[in-house]
């Protein structure tokens, strides 16, 4: 049986003039594309790169470095907005050498707030 238990990285993504923004807000990576497709796919390959970046040069310490307040309290006034809506995402982080004492093997959940023209703006 696959274990569910998972690390949540809370993603907002929102709409600005002609493109959107995706911010994962417990790694305040931040990215830009030209569609929502390509702004969620950006933000899952930076979360995935950061992950194994902190992995593989021993520095998981640094691994979480929270957004500002500003933006989480934008993104949990979203959560409550029925224009926006939310899916859950499994990611996979492949791990050359896994040391379960350095990376759990827990951070695979994403969470995405899939923010429409109308919202957020």
């Amino acid at each position: 049986m696959k274990d569910k238990r998972g690390t949540r990285l809370d993603i907002l993504i929102k709409k600005e003039e002609d493109y959107y923004v995706a911010h994962c807000l417990q790694f305040d990576l931040v990215v830009t594309a030209n569609t929502l497709e390509g702004a969620q796919e950006a933000i899952t390959a930076s979360c995935v790169a950061h992950i194994q970046f902190s992995h593989k040069h021993n520095n998981i310490e640094y691994l979480f470095s929270p957004a500002p307040k500003e933006v989480w309290a934008e993104y949990y006034a979203h959560t409550n907005d029925e224009n926006c809506s939310s899916q859950l995402k499994e990611i996979e982080v492949p791990l050359e050498n896994l040391c379960p004492t350095l990376l759990p093997a827990f951070m695979i959940q994403e969470i995405l707030c899939d923010v429409p023209t109308t919202c957020g703006t």
